[in-house]
This record gives structure tokens, C-alpha cells and sequence, in this order.
């Protein structure tokens, strides 16, 4: 019988139940012990998924019966903990984004691969099988030279989330606002999709939220590696959230992603011909996270855990790894310092 890989928990809060679930959805996985400084919150996980508590998470990252941490905290805790994590020799999987600053995610990345251990980051929408079709098609040419790619991150987050932890909307402990959390996944996805982005410009506001020291809205230019050119649109105040958008557009032809669904797919054998547009065979379904920072699919989770474990277990490539995370981070660190300095910046600036 195979040996269970085992899964310590710092964090108890709403995507660690995610992470849970994707643990107890593998055959050969279990989670041994939790960790979070509210104690009620931990004994109703504990409870839940039959699991140890460990007040302290630096003892538990210690612990010879775990192999791996789950970093399910605020964004402004993930570079320590993972940090520490990779010095006690346990694997790491992080939420989304992996840190605050570009600096932290290397320093994580540096110090796992010193203690030989694998970084995993989560960003589960790398999963779903419409980005890997558009992604596909991108590389090998099928829509031609790439002119665009837009991405528009419009989601609503009211006022009592923000109000419902001290960390959040802080640049300290949350890193910025509506870029760095709600537009992490969409950043993500459109690199993933598109490539690396050469330089950006940006402009950032706090229109609809009060005593939040972070953006909720913001909007960008960006310059692709590839030549093409981009706007990119994050927001936590349009009401309601109209989720994640993506406009890509070539020579010889165009696509459109709407949350994990392709809505328009056309293509064309030549630029002085108009692409025909055709039905895409690639199903989707409805976001529920546009409006929402406690429902989505867990899906994703699930396949990057066993992805996860798959990298270790047999050498895997990981979906997310650790320098793979920090791309949508650096672009959202270069948006940040170009908003600051009202000035197009190149990404290469703040690696």
C-alpha cells in the first residue's frame, strides 16, 4: 500500500477548507496537524477534518510526521512561514500571491531549492482546459503575430469585507488591494496564456471603499515580450463583479475567455481574410468569485495537490512553481511603482 503524504495546515481561515478538501480528495494524502493563532478557528477545523492542533505553526513545521505545509494565512505572512517551512526541510504549497514583495518570492524560491524541497504555488485556474487551448494555440501561431492582450479583473468586494480582518486593504500585511487579491488569478492567467510583459503603465484609485489605504480600482498599459500590446483592468468596487475577461487578438485571428468559458473563437489562414467565427467545443461554467471571496470550485485545488504530490512523489513538473508564481507578481509589483511614479516602468526593474 502506498505511503500517505502528509499535510500540515498553517491557517484556518476560508481557502484553507480548500486546500482540505484537496488533500482528502487524493488516495494517498492526509492532513496530520493544523496551526492558526485563533484557537476556535483551529478546533473547528480539527474537528472537521479529524486532525491535531498545534498552537505554535513553527513547532508544527518541525514535526518528523508531516512532509508537507499548506501556507493558507494572509498574503503578509506566506514569504516567513514558507521561508521557515523550506528550513525545517518540509515542502511547501502557498496560496496565491506567493508573497507581498518580488524580493520575499525569490528569497522563498532560493531557500527551497538550498534545503531541497519543492515551492508550489496556488493558481488553480492554470487547470482549466480553456487558458491551455487559447495557450496552445498562441504558441503555435494559429492567430497569427499577437496584437493584444487584454484582461479585465472586475470584481465586487462590499465594505464589511474589508472590515472583517485588520489585514485586509492594508499595503502592509495584504500588499495592495484589488491587483494583488482579486486580479492575482486573472494576472496570472493572462502571462500564462500570453507570455512575459516588457513594460507597464499604470494608474491606481480608491473609489467606492472607505478607510482602506489600497486601490480598488485600477488600469494599465502593457508592453508584451512578444510585441503585443495590452490593457489590463483590476477592480474590487464594480458592483456587481463581472469576473475574469480576456480579449486576445492576432493577425489571423481572435478569442475571448469569459470566467473558464471560451465565448468567441475565430480564426483565419490569412490576414486579408476574415476570420470565421466557429462554436468551440470547450465547456465552462458560471463564476460564483466575481461577487463572492467564499465560493468557487474546488476543482482546481484537487489537481494541483495531486500535481503536487506527483512532483515529489515522481518528478512531475509542477504546474506552479515557485518562479512561476512570481511572474504575476512582478507585474503587479511594476504596476504598483508605476502608478507611484506616474511613469512606464520596465518589469526587469523590480526583480
Amino acid at each position: 500500500m502506498e505511503k500517505q503524504f502528509r499535510f500540515g495546515i498553517i491557517g484556518s481561515g476560508i481557502i484553507s477548507e480548500y486546500h482540505a478538501q484537496a488533500i482528502k480528495a487524493q488516495t494517498n494524502a492526509k492532513i496530520v496537524a493544523v496551526s492558526d493563532i485563533v484557537r476556535a478557528n483551529a478546533e473547528k477545523f480539527a474537528a472537521k477534518h479529524k486532525c491535531e492542533i498545534n498552537d505554535d505553526w513553527q513547532k508544527m513545521i518541525k514535526r518528523e510526521d508531516i512532509d508537507a505545509i499548506c501556507v493558507c494565512t494572509p498574503t503578509g505572512l506566506h514569504a516567513q512561514q514558507s521561508i521557515a517551512a523550506a528550513k525545517a526541510g518540509k515542502h511547501i504549497l502557498v496560496e496565491k500571491t506567493m508573497a507581498i514583495k518580488v524580493k520575499d518570492a525569490t528569497e522563498m524560491i532560493h531557500v527551497a531549492k538550498d534545503n531541497g524541497v519543492k515551492l508550489g504555488v496556488i493558481y488553480q485556474k492554470r487547470t482549466e482546459e480553456a487558458p491551455n487551448r487559447i495557450k496552445k494555440a498562441i504558441e503555435k501561431g494559429l492567430f497569427g503575430k499577437m496584437i493584444f492582450g487584454d484582461a479585465s479583473i472586475k470584481y465586487w468586494r462590499n465594505q464589511a469585507y474589508y472590515d472583517s480582518a485588520a489585514w485586509r486593504g492594508t499595503w502592509e500585511h495584504e500588499g495592495g488591494g484589488s491587483s494583488i487579491t482579486q486580479g492575482s488569478h486573472g494576472i496570472d492567467l493572462i502571462l500564462y496564456m500570453m507570455g512575459d510583459v516588457e513594460k507597464i503603465y499604470a494608474k491606481i484609485d480608491t473609489v467606492a471603499h472607505k478607510d482602506i489605504e489600497v486601490e480598488d480600482i485600477a488600469i494599465a498599459i502593457l508592453t508584451y515580450k512578444n510585441g503585443a500590446y495590452g490593457r489590463l483592468q483590476t477592480a474590487s468596487a464594480t458592483n456587481p463583479g463581472q469576473g475574469n475577461v480576456f480579449d486576445i487578438n492576432g493577425t489571423l485571428g481572435t478569442t475571448v475567455l469569459v470566467a473558464d468559458k471560451i465565448t468567441s473563437w475565430a480564426v483565419s489562414d490569412s490576414k486579408e481574410i476574415v476570420a470565421k467565427e466557429t462554436i468551440t467545443d470547450v465547456k465552462g461554467k458560471a463564476s460564483t468569485a466575481a461577487s463572492s471571496a467564499t465560493i468557487f470550485p474546488v476543482e482546481g485545488h484537487i489537481i494541483q495537490v495531486k500535481n503536487f504530490i506527483s512532483a515529489l512523489r515522481t518528478g512531475e513538473e509542477l504546474i506552479c512553481s515557485g518562479e512561476e508564481g512570481r511572474r504575476s507578481l512582478q507585474l503587479i509589483a511594476a504596476l504598483y511603482e508605476s502608478a507611484k511614479r506616474g511613469e512606464e516602468v520596465y518589469l526587469d526593474e523590480v526583480l
